[in-house]
């Protein structure tokens, strides 16, 4: 009788720990089960997150570098501009203003003429190149990563020493002169120099210069000038040439005009006479007239970029027409 009680109870005991087995396993199982579903659920939703974070950097960064000033690092950054002069008062006036607002930039420039600046962007010795000229079909066949940017207009003005009592000169006036057809002011109707024999001084540019071979093409209609016209290398160097000489004759960009000399107003095509004025440039009436330039060697990025960018903004043409030139 005991040990049958025994066996039952026995048989009670295993059936219970074979239960408490089962459910503990099951217990686990789910466990396993909910923990793998929520590790598959999470990663999906962080794998975007980065992925889009890093494509706003990717298409933010190049509008940065070409549309905002550099980010100064502490250190200087330097860029060198050369050639002409009559494009260089903007660019100076324009660099000592910009250095003025951004300390770490140095802006390094000089003068030599048109054709100077665009040998100088072409070996890429410098990092901007002026020119008071157009670019050549075959200087822009030598150097076809040239990005040309007209930053104002200009004209030439002819200039006599204020004691000619001439009233004005016509365009064949002038080239006779600079060809040596006419070589005393007697020859053209109104003018004299009291006090001399009348000889004329021709004054021009050398042939670096973009003014020269501006003038040469459109009023010479690109013949050679005469051997005795003396060259200078700038316009302030012919505008202080002809001021001191009596009887001499020139050519400078009307923003290098002052009251030293007298710039003669042109009788253009026999109808109307028209002075060397920003407002006849500005309306295309005055007969000689060119764009300036400013050149580099691909899209100008950097600190070269922001600079092109300040001297086009508002700013840097306020300083175009403070020097005396046609704003674009």
């Amino acid at each position: 009788m005991v040990n049958t009680m025994n066996a039952k109870r026995n048989s009670y005991v295993l059936v219970i720990l074979s239960l408490a087995a089962v459910f503990m396993l099951a217990f686990a199982a789910g466990c396993t089960g909910n923990g793998t579903t929520t590790t598959a659920t999470t990663v999906p939703t962080a794998t975007p997150s980065v992925a889009a974070t890093s494509q706003v950097s990717v298409s933010t960064t190049p509008a940065q570098v070409t549309t905002t000033a550099p980010v100064s690092t502490g250190e200087r950054q330097t860029i060198k501009i050369s050639g002409s002069t009559t494009v260089l008062p903007i660019v100076q006036k324009a660099a000592d203003q910009y250095m003025a607002a951004h300390p770490y930039a140095d802006i390094q420039i000089s003068g030599g003429g048109s054709g100077v600046g665009i040998q100088a962007i072409g070996a890429k010795t410098v990092d901007i190149g002026m020119s008071s000229r157009e670019v050549t079909t075959a200087e822009k066949a030598k150097y076809p990563a040239f990005v040309i940017t007209s930053v104002a207009q200009d004209g030439i003005a002819v200039i006599v020493n204020p004691a000619n009592e001439i009233p004005f000169i016509t365009l064949e006036q002038i080239r006779d002169i600079y060809l040596g057809k006419i070589t005393k002011w007697t020859q053209i109707t109104g003018a004299n120099v009291p006090g001399t024999n009348n000889q004329i001084v021709i004054i021009g540019r050398d042939s670096a210069s973009g003014t020269r071979s501006y003038f040469d093409e459109s009023v010479l209609l690109k013949a050679t000038p005469t051997k005795t016209m003396l060259e200078k290398n700038s316009n302030g160097a012919v505008l202080q040439t002809v001021a001191q000489t009596p009887g001499s004759v020139g050519y400078v960009s009307i923003g290098f005009v002052s009251e030293d000399v007298k710039s003669l107003p042109i009788w253009y095509n026999a109808q109307k006479i028209v002075a060397p004025t920003i407002d006849n440039v500005k309306s295309k009436t005055y007969p000689v007239s060119r764009d300036l330039y400013i050149i580099t060697n691909g899209q100008p990025t950097g600190l070269a970029g922001d600079f092109t960018a300040y001297i086009l903004s508002p700013d840097g043409q306020k300083i175009v027409a403070e020097e005396g030139y046609v704003t674009i």
